[in-house]
């Protein structure tokens, strides 16, 4: 399941995702934005087992894996389950399988109440390399963050929330009735 506005640019759209196929795939899911699973969903890194590694998905699964268990998941090739690749970062949440159409409705709900260049901004953020150097990397991250919040979108979210109303990209989805969060 996928969700983004129809405006969106390839670049700005989440793209939430709710694996539970059989064989492959683990690239993609360490790809998505978010990821959600059913508890018995079963995945495994069983290239060692047949004498290669997973050089490839490396790209995208390594990023999202706490250290240690990616040695282990990678070492063994042992299968686990929803509630462990949860825990270990490759998917953002495992739910019961009878929950999961309604656990990515709820994801792609909040997507879409955020503004376009906001998500674009803080998938940006996200995708960034770590930097050693701090002082500079928090000059970098200031100047970003005046630039969100001077942008239109900034003046209107912060308008909004003052206001106690829905930004205009929430009040457009909802018909001018969305309920403020705040």
């Amino acid at each position: 399941m996928t969700c983004s506005r129809r405006s969106g640019t390839a670049q700005s759209r989440c793209w939430p995702g709710s694996p539970g196929g059989p064989g492959g795939g683990l690239g993609l899911i360490a790809a998505a934005d978010l990821a959600v699973c059913a508890d018995q969903a079963t995945f495994a890194f069983t290239e060692v087992r047949i004498g290669v590694i997973p050089a490839v998905i490396s790209a995208t699964v390594l990023p999202r894996l706490h250290p240690r268990a990616a040695a282990e998941l990678y070492l063994t090739g042992d299968t686990f389950d929803g509630r462990r690749a949860a825990e270990v970062g490759l998917v953002t949440a495992s739910v019961p399988a009878d929950a999961l159409d309604e656990a990515v409705r709820g994801y792609c709900d909040s997507l879409v109440r955020g503004a376009p260049g906001a998500l674009a901004g803080a998938k940006d953020l996200l995708r960034r390399p770590g930097s050693a150097e701090l002082r500079a990397d928090l000059g970098r991250l200031s100047a970003l963050s005046t630039g969100y919040f001077l942008s239109d979108e900034g003046r209107e979210g912060v308008t909004a929330f003052r206001e106690k109303r829905p930004a205009r990209w929430v009040a457009a989805l909802d018909g001018g009735s969305a309920d403020h969060a705040g």
